[in-house]
């Protein structure tokens, strides 16, 4: 495995950049701009009936960087149904693909992003790589928010590292490594009808991925994929001479992974989740609910209900209840502003009523906002670019 280290001069302990989905594996690393980071799904705020879905790309973006015409992105979005019984998990089926793409001209013309579905439903905006974005347009059914913005993702780099490869708990500390960074967003706002004319569903399976094509005619190659955080970088970590799995993992498709793919995630997994859950000393998890832990895991994409309340902490609530065989109550998912890393180390140590725990970053430094497109504005201040000319220096080198 990578292991990337920012220098010295950026003002931080040294530590691997890996978070949540950032510069997961060789391939990432190399191609950044199809670097998926972040992935967001949540009913859109007082507009019943859509759905809101984020993809961040593109970590440490530099203050001029760009979508590429040689990336797509992809979201794929599936009715989803509860499994109960001894394999609970969840049956997904009728999916709809919502693909986006891009114009980049190599001049000051502006850059143009499609997001488009198989069934006519599209959007397009124009945007500056230099300027920002110059429109978010509502279109029948869509609407599309595509250009730079601060990243959203915060998390203490040397806490989650002490824990995911050593088994160590260190003292929480407030020392954010995503602070100061941007990223490339695109946002959208999708009515549910539109996808699903007929008995639109309310519990829905969202994942996404970013793929290229060498030439015209050569095949489609899947660069990443994104479905719940921190699944390359934590729950699939490796220890002593285990293979890294993680370029393998974002080559296969969303909702498609080979039978063989499936087991050998499943078999690290569950591997993991007993060295995270004896990192306190104490046996959380029983061999069953670990296991079928594990197997929910290896079925990668966040699930949201659009029909429950999501003013409350709802991140992996509707999986620890469907482990724990009852109703879940609120609409899961994921929203920018929720600190999944404490809950998602918290779930892996301390079992399905493990409390969070605290790395110290409790927030983003530029926080969310309720409104459309949800991130805030991109910081181009000086310490902000110096920074991000630091990191994708390290970044270069590590290649």
């Amino acid at each position: 495995m990578k292991r990337l280290l920012l220098a010295a001069s950026l003002a931080i302990p040294a530590a691997p950049l890996q978070a949540s989905d950032h510069i997961d594996g060789s391939v990432t690393t190399k191609h950044r701009v199809a670097d998926l980071t972040d992935l967001f799904a949540f009913p859109t705020p007082d507009r019943p009936g859509w759905l809101t879905i984020i993809l961040d790309t593109y970590t440490a973006v530099a203050p001029t960087g760009h979508f590429s015409d040689k990336v797509n992105y992809t979201f794929y979005v599936r009715r989803a149904a509860r499994r109960e019984g001894e394999r609970p998990g969840f049956d997904t089926r009728d999916e709809v693909a919502i693909r986006c793409t891009f114009v980049t001209p190599h001049d000051d013309a502006a850059h143009t992003a499609t997001c488009a579905t198989d069934g006519g439903l599209s959007a397009t905006v124009k945007y500056s790589a230099v300027d920002g974005p110059m429109a978010a347009a509502p279109s029948g059914g869509l609407r599309l928010f595509a250009g730079q913005r601060a990243d959203p993702f915060f998390f203490n780099a040397v806490f989650t590292t002490a824990y995911s490869s050593k088994g160590r708990l260190l003292a929480p500390l407030d020392q954010n490594l995503i602070d100061g960074l941007n990223t490339l967003a695109v946002v959208l706002e999708v009515e549910i009808r539109q996808l699903y004319p007929k008995d639109p569903p309310t519990l829905l399976a969202v994942a996404a991925d970013s793929t290229t094509q060498d030439a015209a005619d050569a095949p489609v190659r899947r660069l990443d994929r994104i479905g719940r955080p921190e699944v390359s970088n934590i729950t699939l970590v490796t220890h002593n001479d285990e293979t890294d799995l993680r370029d393998t993992y974002n080559a296969d498709r969303p909702f498609a992974v080979a039978a063989d793919h499936a087991q050998t995630y499943r078999e690290q997994i569950g591997r993991n989740l007993t060295f995270f859950d004896a990192i306190d000393q104490h046996t959380d998890w029983t061999e069953a609910n670990r296991l079928a832990l594990a197997d929910l895991l290896v079925d990668d994409f966040l699930v949201v209900d659009t029909a429950l309340p999501c003013d409350q902490a709802s991140y992996l609530e509707i999986e620890r209840s469907l482990l724990a065989h009852q109703a879940h109550t609120t609409c899961g998912g994921r929203k920018p502003a929720e600190d999944v890393v404490d809950v998602l180390l918290g779930l892996y140590t301390g079992g399905l009523a493990g409390k969070p725990i605290r790395d110290g970053v409790d927030h983003a430094t530029h926080a969310p906002t309720t409104t459309f497109p949800y991130l805030a504005a991109p910081d181009f201040s000086n310490p902000s670019k110096l920074k991000i000319f630091l990191t994708n220096k390290a970044l270069k080198a590590a290649e």
